[in-house]
């Protein structure tokens, strides 16, 4: 195992490569499938898939007396080529086993951040990441940002530290002791302005206090910004929706709002209009705190570029125009309440709204094409027996695992 983090050789395949797509596409069809080889994504051991650029890893973990198994690819038009395969049984397979990628593995510097451990796509070696000395819960921002947070334990305080990939020079940002037992920031409300001075919705727990609450973190210096219960109560949760300068704070009931600053400043609430939208965008980014206002309090969408507003689970209109889903394809409980608004994204091309079915890997694509109208579902079924997962969506490639297959969609 490497002890110094450096570039990833790159000589399979590279996590910034651009696939090859049509100058003018006008949908998204079937391009290949590959069979992972290692069962239905429900077994035990189970598998999970991780891709970006033209790289893709599929990782079996330890478990009783299976040995790790990780596989790389590298894609092409026609479906991915074996790079490189490692197992736990290797020689030099101990750190295979160690291994433990979670739901939310992320990119980082062209790695594949695994705790405290950074795999290479192209060949399959590991080297130790800068903060492996605290071990804790690790999440990435756009690969060049990662932000690790460890618990607090016996006479340590609970510690976040911000680590830059710098090109292959990685640094530490920032480091941060925090007086409660528990703080880490989420991905599933996504980001609020850029990866250099944005913020990022946090968790925190005290065990003292017997709180749990919301806060939001700074990324430039991991300083904490405003605290609002976290309750579980049948009320539901607030939902804290990003802006390009700020975050918009749904609260629980829903029939009210509030701007808060990418400081933490919450300004007054104010009431919000009956039927919420699902989706707005704006130069296929998000919007800003003004336009989010005018939306839910006055509703003006006049400044928004793609508009969603879904009735029910299998009927919602973009921009104006009628759209039938899939029967129960989107979750009931997210339509009114902006969680789709940070689960949903623009091709460049502005011609297909790509839409994430539920936060978690355990998600449908959703395809709407901005300009027909029409809805592609790739691999929908309601058959439960089957496992399945939304590996990856961006503007060249949709990849879903269904039972042993990982399902390529692209461009046509």
């Amino acid at each position: 195992m490497n002890a110094v983090v450096e570039p990833p050789a790159q000589t399979g395949c590279s996590t910034t490569a651009v696939l090859d797509t049509p100058t003018d596409p006008t949908g998204w069809a079937e391009e290949w499938r590959l069979d992972s080889g290692r069962g239905d994504l429900l077994d035990v051991p189970n598998w999970q898939a991780f891709s970006a650029g033209d790289c893709l890893v599929i990782v079996s973990e330890r478990h009783l007396d299976t040995p790790a198994k990780v596989t790389g690819y590298h894609l092409t038009s026609t479906g991915a080529e074996e790079l490189w395969t490692r197992s736990g049984d290797d020689p030099d397979g101990k750190d295979i086993n160690r291994l433990y990628p979670g739901e939310y593995a992320q990119w980082w510097g062209g790695y594949l951040a695994t705790g405290r451990l950074l795999l290479d796509p192209s060949t399959g070696d590991l080297t130790q990441a800068p903060w492996a000395d605290e071990s804790g819960v690790v999440i990435s921002i756009a690969e060049e940002l990662a932000i690790n947070c460890r618990h607090a334990y016996s006479s340590s305080a609970a510690t976040c530290s911000a680590w830059d990939w710098n090109d292959g020079n990685p640094s530490q940002r920032w480091k941060q002791d925090y007086e409660e037992d528990m703080v880490y920031p989420t991905i599933g409300f996504g980001m609020s302005g850029n990866v250099q001075d944005g913020s990022l919705v946090a968790n925190t727990e005290s065990d003292s206090e017997n709180t749990r609450t919301y806060t939001l973190m700074s990324l430039a210096d991991g300083s904490l910004h405003g605290n609002w219960p976290r309750s579980t109560d049948a009320g539901g949760f607030p939902v804290f929706i990003p802006a390009r300068d700020g975050w918009l704070l749904l609260s629980k009931s829903q029939n009210q709002a509030a701007l808060i600053t990418s400081g933490g400043e919450e300004g007054q609430p104010f009431p919000v209009i009956a039927e919420l939208p699902t989706v707005l965008l704006t130069d296929g980014e998000l919007p800003m705190l003004a336009q989010l206002r005018a939306a839910y309090r006055d509703g003006d969408f006049d400044w928004a570029d793609v508009v969603l507003q879904c009735r029910d689970t299998s009927a919602c209109t973009l921009n104006g125009n009628e759209v039938d889903l899939p029967e129960s394809v989107l979750i009931d409980t997210y339509l009114q309440g902006g969680y789709y608004q940070r689960m949903a994204a623009l091709t460049a091309d502005g011609r297909s709204l790509v839409l994430r079915s539920r936060p978690n890997v355990n998600a449908w694509a959703i395809v709407f094409d901005t300009e027909s109208g029409e809805v592609l579902v790739p691999e929908y079924s309601q058959d439960r027996s089957k496992g399945r997962a939304l590996v990856r969506t961006t503007d060249d490639l949709i990849l879903m695992g269904i039972d042993s297959e990982v399902i390529a969609y692209t461009p046509s």
